[in-house]
């Protein structure tokens, strides 16, 4: 994906939710999403650590801009929307074709 757009969550978290649910709101149904153990500490790895240095989720990443707050990635959303969604739907499109 070119504009390497991926969301980073945990189960059982709140403000993770709150992305989730401003995701489907927005019908951004095509964004990565990869859920963390939080038991296995996995949003301690060097993957989520590398754009989160305090390696809380969630994290939401697209194109470079990086999100690690529920309320601020809810209002990013609120205003990239359609820019992700043509994007999103760009990369659905020649995935199907593949």
């Amino acid at each position: 994906m070119a504009d390497n757009t991926i969301f980073y969550w945990g189960s059982g978290s709140p403000p993770c939710w709150r992305i989730m649910i401003a995701l489907q709101e927005k019908k951004l149904f095509g964004i990565p999403q990869k859920l963390l153990s939080f038991d296995k500490q996995e949003h301690k790895s060097l993957d989520v650590l590398a754009i989160n240095p305090r390696g809380q989720l969630p994290t939401f990443k697209h194109n470079g801009n990086i999100v690690n707050e529920s309320f601020a990635a809810c209002m990013y959303l609120e205003v990239r929307v359609n820019q992700i969604k043509t994007r999103s739907h760009s990369v659905n499109c020649q995935s199907s074709h593949a």
